[in-house]
C-alpha cells in the first residue's frame, strides 16, 4: 500500500527595477537641463541681445518716430563723437563710477571685516540696516531737501553746529559728485554680502594663522581678502556696470547740474531722446555700451577669482 502524499510548491515571482543604460541616464540628464536652461535662453535673447541688435540697426538710419526711417551709415557716430558735451558726459561718468567704487564698495568691506570683530548683537543690528528695504526713489528725493543750502539738515549742521561758511551741496560742481553718491556710504547693501561670506570661513584658519604670529591685519590680508574674492568679483562688476548707467541720482538731485558737472552720460542721453534725436541717442548707447564691455572683460581677465590663486 502506498500512501500519495500531494504538496503544493508556490515559487514566489521576484519584479526587479529594470535597469536603465548609463547612456539613457545621461540623455535624460541633458534633456532636463535643457528644459531648465532653454526659457533663459529665450528671456535673454528676446530682452537682451534683440533690442541690443534693433538698437544697432537703428543708430544707422534717421530713426524717424512715424516717417519711415533712411539709412544714413555712420553719420549719427560722427555728430555723437563731435558733440562737446559727450566728451564732458563721458568725463562725468568715469568720475562718478570712480567715486563709486571707491567709497560704496571698498568701504562697506572694510566696515564688514571690522564688525567681525564686534559683538554678535553689533553684527546683527548692522545687518539688519544693510538689510533694509528702502525705496531707491523715494530715499533720493528725502536727500534732496537734506542737501536744501537753505533750510537743509546738513545746512544747519554745517552753519550752526561747525560753525562753517554757508555750503552749497549740490550747486558746488566740485561737490556735486560726492554728495549725490554719499547716501549710497550710510546704507549699501553688498555689506551684507561680504558679512555672511566670512561668517563661512572657518575658524580654524584664523587659529592656525594665530598659532603661527600673524597679527589682525595679517590675518585679514592672507585669509579674509582671498576668501571674499569670489563675492568681489561678482559685486565689483555689477559696480563697474551700474556706476557707468547711472541716472536716477543725478535726474533726480540734480538734473545734470551744476554746469553739467553731474551730468552722466545716460543722463545726456535722455536729452537726446526728449529732443527726439533717437539716431544720436541710439549712436551714443552703442558707444556706452562698448566702453562698459571693454572694461568688464579687462576687469574679468586681470581679477583672479580663486582665492587661493
Amino acid at each position: 500500500m502506498s500512501s500519495h502524499v500531494t504538496g503544493t510548491t508556490t515559487n514566489p515571482t521576484v519584479i526587479e527595477n529594470p535597469v536603465v543604460p548609463g547612456s539613457a541616464l545621461r540623455r535624460r540628464s541633458r534633456i532636463e537641463t535643457w528644459l531648465f536652461i532653454i526659457p533663459a535662453i529665450l528671456f535673454q535673447l528676446l530682452w537682451g541681445w534683440y533690442p541690443l541688435a534693433v538698437a544697432f540697426g537703428i543708430s544707422f538710419t534717421d530713426a524717424q518716430p512715424i516717417l519711415p526711417s533712411k539709412f544714413t551709415g555712420l553719420q549719427s557716430y560722427v555728430r555723437v563723437w563731435q558733440d562737446p558735451l559727450v566728451a564732458q558726459a563721458f568725463r562725468v561718468t568715469f568720475t562718478y563710477a570712480g567715486l563709486t567704487i571707491a567709497l560704496t564698495f571698498l568701504i562697506p568691506i572694510i566696515v564688514a571685516i571690522l564688525l567681525m570683530e564686534m559683538p554678535p548683537r553689533v553684527m546683527r543690528w548692522m545687518m539688519l540696516l544693510w538689510f533694509l528695504p528702502l525705496s531707491s526713489i523715494a530715499s533720493t528725493i528725502l536727500w534732496r531737501y537734506v542737501y536744501d543750502n537753505q533750510i537743509g539738515v546738513f545746512e544747519y549742521i554745517a552753519t550752526q553746529v561747525l560753525h562753517l561758511p554757508h555750503q552749497l551741496f549740490l550747486d558746488d560742481p566740485n561737490q556735486v559728485l560726492f554728495w549725490i553718491i554719499f547716501p549710497g556710504i550710510l546704507l549699501f547693501g553688498p555689506g551684507l554680502f561680504y558679512m555672511a561670506s566670512l561668517q563661512s570661513i572657518p575658524t580654524s584658519y584664523y587659529e592656525a594663522a594665530e598659532v603661527e604670529g600673524a597679527g589682525f591685519w595679517r590675518k585679514i590680508w592672507t585669509i579674509s581678502l582671498p576668501r571674499l574674492r569670489p563675492v568681489i568679483s561678482v559685486l565689483l562688476t555689477y559696480a563697474i556696470i551700474g556706476s557707468l548707467q547711472e541716472f536716477n541720482g543725478p535726474y533726480i538731485l540734480t538734473g545734470g547740474g551744476p554746469e553739467g558737472a553731474s551730468r552722466t552720460v545716460v543722463l545726456y542721453l535722455y536729452s537726446y531722446i526728449q529732443n527726439i534725436r533717437y539716431a544720436d541717442g541710439t549712436a551714443l548707447s552703442i558707444y556706452l555700451f562698448a566702453v562698459i564691455l571693454a572694461i568688464v572683460i579687462v576687469f574679468r581677465f586681470l581679477f583672479k577669482e580663486d582665492p587661493d590663486a
